[in-house]
């Protein structure tokens, strides 16, 4: 029988809702990914193989919302990256480098971005090179190369999770209670599909052996299946049901070794380890929600919750928090006030004393409430321990136990709303035991009602019961990630109880007449429906991730060949070469980079040799450059044989041209992004936009035409953070332009273009723009939102129009 997990680690530095844990190891050091609701990543790292203690976090921030999924990554040659994402709606990578011993260090800023989704970025999952992201617009995507492959269209809401299978296959799940498996590969619909779940389902597990999975939602069970004999194009059935868990499920996890054990979270305040589909062990937490549990290869369960704290839990003794810390933290769970709206209703003199805690629990994880004097007590059964363990009070919470019947079931409350005059009142049900979103989910769904109204409905339950109450914490909408919708008039800590006009205390009829929202009595329109905002965007986008090893090889590689064929400075440009590639590597993210030897080697090496130094100086071009960034885009243009007439026939030839063009406007998006001066650049920006217009661009090809775009996106960065007027506004219009009418139908270069063009019409300089070229782009808007289906299209154009300032 292995030991029971004991706290091992409180790691403490966020100041909202840890929302994600990721863990990865490097030379026996563990490494932990956590994202917040405080709109940080944050990186921890243990002090050293089998350490207990971790350093001081690595904060990862991009000020721009808070964040919901975490995963490491890693590629075919090892190179690793932190993945965050959440509000943002992108996928953020920081670049981490890991030393033999495992110590890392990562960028506090992304080193790349993936735009695409539409909507808040709330799942992802790695494997071997792929990232896979789930978002509320109702898509997953496949990504790879730091490209989107595929575009999973099926759920007809939120994707909560996702799961890479293996090379081809990937499971979504979601708010529409489906389970999807897709080929990559041949992604137009689903392989099959998995039920079993009545309400949303928010995580998904590899179990071990990779033959079966597990999933979990808010019905509050976990289904195992099996990937192995399932019935293609059909809804296929759980193998076994896990149940145990009173209240959302939000995450699951598996333990390392042959046992293959299973770890859950949830809302009902538990972490909680399963073998062989038997409850072996339940962990409480002091907080509300435990929104994501993972484990780490030492066999260590980790876990964040609503208390801003990242918790380790170890079986090895030697990893164990002290006997006092241990003694802290078991007092502080004893101490936590449950309300009766996380035990139900409890009627004080039916309860037994403390006596009936001399008799075992039936299983591990059961509750028993037992009365202390004029005390309710909430215990909780620890098989692995043999006794009951308290793990709060029950305050504000004893009630009369009387219920009220609707549709066959009982109630604590049956509420009567009105929503029109001449209309019968709609009934709402609730328990007290349930979570008001889940009652409110239900109310909407069974009278066909906007899902709009979810947190008016909430509200509302809210105002005609006892506030939820545990320690100080605020509620967290398990739905969104969102607080719980509270009036300004009253803080979450103190909000009104009081019934609104015209409830009774049986019914609680709430009147709205004509179109007046009927949960806060405030008019709308009433199909009105808000989009998701996406312009102004304000933060470049760039290109930073390189792997230094192969390009060390290529050069080394490149050096005999060059200077057999001639070319006289071969060895002094790659001693350069080599010189900055040292720079680049140590560089401590200050100071800009001589590449003064680096350019003079684009201009003597010969075409097919080029590529690796315009990938280093793309690199180059992030952190600053020694050369003014006009000239060091002017270079790498030139390098690449911009202006040139495109080769035909040969097919190196034309790999050769696409490749170093593709590079070199990569090397001008990360001008225009990085953190060099840009005086200069902006200066002679009119001559560089109508440079870029001048080669063909059907001719490139897909990550150039990205690339392309990104740039356009970029000088359209700089547009809109200004405070006044840029003069380039009317060249970066038509390179626009010239990008929407040519583009073949690549939805990421349409995407970056159309933000691109977004930003210009909101910005400062939108009243420079010629009129008849405007009228061009919106043409453009509206072709591309009808050529490409997808809905962000249409919805990005209207944005735009919305807000255009011409």
């Amino acid at each position: 029988m292995s030991d029971p997990f004991k706290l091992s680690v409180q790691l403490q530095g966020h100041e909202g809702d840890v929302r994600s844990v990721a863990t990865f190891t490097a030379a026996g050091r563990a490494l932990i990914l956590s994202g917040s609701r405080d709109s940080t990543a944050r990186l921890w790292a243990s002090e050293g193989p089998r350490a207990r203690a971790y350093e001081e976090p690595t904060v990862l921030s991009t000020e721009a919302g808070y964040v919901n999924a975490t995963r490491f990554f890693e590629d075919a040659d090892g190179n690793v990256a932190a993945l965050s994402a959440g509000k943002e709606k992108v996928i953020n990578a920081f670049e981490v480098k890991l030393d033999a011993s495992g110590d890392a260090k990562v960028q506090a800023r992304p080193s790349m971005t993936l735009i695409g989704h539409s909507d808040n970025v709330c799942a992802l999952d790695t494997r071997e090179g792929t990232i896979v992201s789930g978002s509320w617009d109702s898509t997953a995507r496949v990504w790879k190369d730091w490209a989107c492959v595929a575009e999973l269209k099926g759920h007809t809401n939120a994707v909560w999770a996702v799961l890479l299978i293996d090379d081809d296959r990937v499971l979504t799940a979601g708010a529409d209670r489906t389970i999807q498996l897709w080929s990559i590969s041949n992604h137009a619909k689903p392989i099959a599909t998995f039920s079993g779940h009545s309400d949303a389902v928010r995580g998904l597990t590899l179990l071990s052996g990779g033959q079966s999975f597990a999933s979990c939602g808010n019905d509050g069970i976990i289904n195992l299946y099996s990937l192995v004999g399932y019935e293609k194009g059909k809804s296929n059935a759980p193998f076994q049901t896990l149940s145990g868990h009173t209240s959302f499920v939000y995450s699951l996890a598996v333990l390392p070794g042959p046992e293959g054990e299973l770890v859950s979270s949830g809302e009902d305040r538990t972490v909680r380890v399963w073998r062989d589909g038997n409850l072996v062990q339940t962990i409480t937490i002091p907080a509300i929600s435990v929104w994501a549990v993972s484990t780490l290869e030492n066999g260590d369960i980790v876990c964040g919750s609503s208390d801003s704290v990242v918790r380790v839990f170890s079986r090895d003794p030697k990893r164990a928090a002290d006997a006092a810390e241990i003694k802290a933290y078991d007092d502080t769970v004893a101490s936590q006030a449950l309300n009766k709206s996380q035990v139900g209703d409890v009627k004080k003199d039916d309860l037994p004393g403390v006596e009936a805690l001399s008799q075992p629990g039936a299983k591990e994880g059961q509750t028993k409430m037992v009365r202390n004097g004029d005390i309710v007590e909430a215990h909780q059964w620890d098989a692995g321990a043999g006794k009951w363990t308290k793990i709060g009070e029950v305050v504000g919470g004893v009630g009369s136990g009387q219920k009220k019947l609707h549709d066959g079931r009982e109630y604590d409350h049956v509420f009567d709303v009105d929503i029109a005059d001449g209309v019968p009142p709609l009934k709402l049900p609730y328990n007290l035991s349930e979570n008001p979103y889940m009652a409110a989910a239900r109310f909407l769904e069974k009278n066909e009602l906007p899902a709009s109204y979810v947190d008016q409905v909430v509200k509302f339950i809210e105002k005609n019961t006892e506030a939820i109450s545990i320690g100080t914490s605020d509620y967290v909408d398990p739905y969104t990630g969102a607080n719980r919708y509270t009036s300004s008039a009253a803080p979450p800590s103190s909000r009104a109880t009081g019934p609104p006009a015209s409830s009774s205390s049986t019914g609680g009829q709430y009147t709205g007449h004509n179109n007046v929202d009927p949960f806060t009595q405030s008019s709308r329109p009433a199909a009105t429906t808000s989009a998701p905002s996406v312009i102004p965007v304000k933060s470049p986008l760039t290109f930073a991730q390189i792997n230094y090893a192969p390009l060390k090889a290529k050069l080394a590689q490149l050096e005999g060949q060059l200077s057999s064929s001639g070319v006289g400075n071969a060895a002094e440009d790659i001693k350069a070469v080599q010189s900055l590639i040292t720079r680049l590597e140590s560089t401590s993210g200050a100071g800009t980079v001589d590449v003064s030897g680096l350019e003079a080697a684009l201009q003597s090496w010969p075409s097919p040799s080029r590529f690796p130094l315009l990938d280093l100086l793309r690199v180059a071009a992030l952190q600053g450059t020694t050369t003014p960034a006009e000239k060091t885009a002017s270079a790498a243009l030139t390098a690449a044989e911009w202006a040139s007439e495109w080769p035909e026939g040969d097919a190196a030839t034309v790999k050769t041209r696409d490749t170093n063009s593709m590079l070199a406007l990569r090397t001008v998006a990360n001008l225009v992004g990085g953190k060099g001066k840009k005086d200069g650049l902006e200066m002679q920006a009119d001559e560089i936009l109508a440079h870029l217009r001048s080669a063909n661009y059907v001719h490139l090809g897909k990550n150039g035409r990205v690339a392309l775009a990104t740039v356009a996106l970029n000088f359209s960065v700089l547009a809109v953070s200004k405070s006044g007027q840029v003069h380039f506004a009317a060249s970066l219009l038509d390179l626009i332009i010239d990008i929407l009418s040519k583009e073949s139908g690549d939805p990421e270069v349409v995407y970056r273009t159309k933000v691109a063009l977004g930003n210009l019409f909101v910005s400062k300089s939108a009243e420079l723009l010629p009129a008849d070229e405007v009228a061009i782009a919106k043409e453009l808007l509206s072709h591309w939102s009808e050529t490409l289906k997808e809905a962000r299209f249409g919805e990005l154009s209207r944005e735009i129009l919305a807000k255009t300032l011409v």
